[in-house]
């Protein structure tokens, strides 16, 4: 045995390991330091530490005379065989093996794992026994075989290298903690808020709650007012402290209410609590989940509910308003039918086949107005957009409407219309022009109704009817196009005309509605977009 490696020797060795790791340089200086005096000392070309990363992996971190990357850069747990595995997981920390004497099958695998011809290391374990780390040299210069109290020594040295691993370890353990509930309180969704239950100062804050606000920066060391509420001097009236101490100041229970964010108007569920924070004092922690979609959707149920409950009256209304309707024209057909039959008179005859007309007529309109507002429930409702002239859609209504009976009120053209085209359904508008008429018929006694198109702001065209009849009172203006709404409970129709007009016109891009001043008459028109081609 080499003389250097006398017992004196190893000793001194060790003060020099020791004067290494108790130095004020890095961790990762006094494993490149120490590695580098033993390969000299021990005669040994090359020197490494693996460490792991907590997961999977074991990494090299320093190593000495590895300029050949001969050394593995990483391995995992599952790459060791069963008694390479076996080994680490039992209590013997150390390693010594040289080809130079006879090998265990363990001990050739593990010098052919690590690619070495010989090697002394140690394990690196913690407080409760895991793995953390190996430290070792490998690849002895000379072929000195160590007795076991010169092992003593070297495993001893390996030993204070291995704390130093263990304690960077622990180190990065500790980062890893803080960088995985960092990450936790981060993405889970809710905003989180620390304060000091007694200053209110801000103790933490993550970062969907900080950065509406500024970032972090502009929580830490200020009140909670400070950041929350702009020109608050003061506890606000609203805290929640005292409701979330006993009379003996200990945490009790949960506090939560509904919070909504003045700036942008968002809407919180917020919970707070007392607590013990890190250094003792106590603490108020208030978490917050965005519960903005739940207020629109809750919003939106109300208003659903009340649009359900007022269309169910009206619903009511209509079939008892239905019963009615059909009854008269049935009646009408039915009894001049009869009458029919039995009179010899020509003249009679022919009123009562115009009466039977009329009411034929009635009823196929409200057979029509029902089938067409089932359509609309169901989006079924068939549309044919095709490109034409405005102006002869205005026309082609005035024609229909001068050979039809209109109880001698007159219905012209405005002369005063030009050429507009559009891209729209012809016979969907022409359905919306005639209901119009016939709602303006119906409310005038004398004079006339114009029909017309002009262009209006924005590229749009301006379908009317306006009327010389009895007009609409000003609070009932916005009810004209709700379903089963009659004005005139004494006049003819089902209320469904001007809805399915409303529920066209916004199918096709449009907007409706209505001018009017009681007894002057009304001015109901339809805006659609103008051809951009034209």
């Amino acid at each position: 045995m080499n003389k250097a490696f006398s017992k004196e020797n190893l000793t001194a060795l060790v003060f020099q390991i020791i004067e290494y790791t108790n130095s004020e340089r890095s961790i990762e200086q006094k494993l490149t330091d120490s590695l580098t005096h033993l390969c000299t000392y021990l005669q040994y070309k090359r020197a490494f530490v693996y460490e792991t990363d907590g997961f999977r992996f074991f990494h090299l971190q320093e190593s000495i005379g590895n300029e050949d990357q001969s050394l593995r850069s990483k391995f995992e747990w599952a790459e060791l065989s069963p008694s390479h595995a076996q080994h680490i997981e039992s209590d013997e920390h150390r390693f010594y093996a040289t080809r130079n004497q006879p090998l265990t099958d363990t001990e050739l695998d593990i010098l052919q794992f690590h690619n070495v011809h010989s090697m002394l290391g140690r394990l690196v374990k913690d407080s409760d026994g895991r793995v953390v780390g190996i430290v070792g040299l490998a690849d002895a210069e000379a072929e000195n075989l160590f007795n076991p109290e010169q092992l003593y020594f070297l495993h001893t040295i390996l030993d204070l290298i291995g704390k130093e691993v263990a304690t960077r370890e622990y180190q990065a353990r500790e980062v890893r903690t803080r960088n995985t509930l960092e990450s936790i309180m981060n993405n889970m969704g809710v905003d989180i808020y620390v304060n000091d239950f007694q200053t209110h100062e801000a103790l933490y804050a993550n970062n969907s709650m900080a950065e509406p606000y500024g970032g972090i920066r502009n929580f830490l060391g200020k009140k909670c007012w400070e950041v929350l509420y702009k020109g608050q001097t003061d506890e606000c009236h609203f805290c929640p402290k005292a409701r979330l101490i006993d009379e003996n100041g200990n945490p009790t229970k949960v506090y939560s209410w509904d919070y909504q964010r003045p700036f942008d108007g968002t809407w919180f569920r917020v919970f707070s609590a007392a607590f013990n924070w890190i250094d003792g004092r106590l603490a108020h922690v208030i978490t917050s989940v965005d519960i903005t979609h739940q207020k629109t959707v809750e919003a939106e149920l109300v208003i659903a509910k009340e649009k359900a409950e007022n269309l169910d009256r009206l619903k009511s209304a209509f079939l008892a308003n239905m019963s009615h309707e059909i009854r008269t024209p049935l009646n009408a057909i039915v009894g001049f039918s009869d009458l029919l039959t039995e009179s010899s008179d020509q003249q009679d005859r022919e009123d009562y086949m115009r009466m039977i007309h009329l009411n034929n007529e009635l009823l196929l309109q409200l057979v029509t107005d029902i089938i067409d507002l089932s359509k609309i429930e169901s989006n079924t409702l068939d549309y044919e957009i095709k490109h034409f002239n405005a102006r002869d859609l205005c026309e082609e209504v005035t024609h229909i409407c001068q050979v039809k009976n209109t109880n001698g009120i007159k219905v012209r053209n405005d002369y005063n219309m030009q050429d507009y085209y559009l891209q729209s359904d012809k016979k969907r508008l022409t359905q919306v022009f005639i209901n119009l008429i016939n709602n303006a018929l119906k409310f005038t006694k004398e004079g006339e109704i114009i029909l017309g198109c002009q262009l209006k702001a924005n590229d749009t065209i301006e379908f009317y009817v306006q009327d010389t009849g009895i007009g609409i009172p000003a609070d009932q203006i916005d009810k004209v196009f709700d379903r089963f709404v009659k004005l005139d409970t004494f006049a003819q129709g089902t209320g469904l005309g001007l809805s399915i007009c409303k529920s066209i016109v916004e199918h096709l891009g449009g907007s409706i509605g209505v001018d009017s001043k009681p007894g002057y008459g009304s001015r109901f028109w339809f805006a659609l977009p103008l051809d951009p081609l034209e």
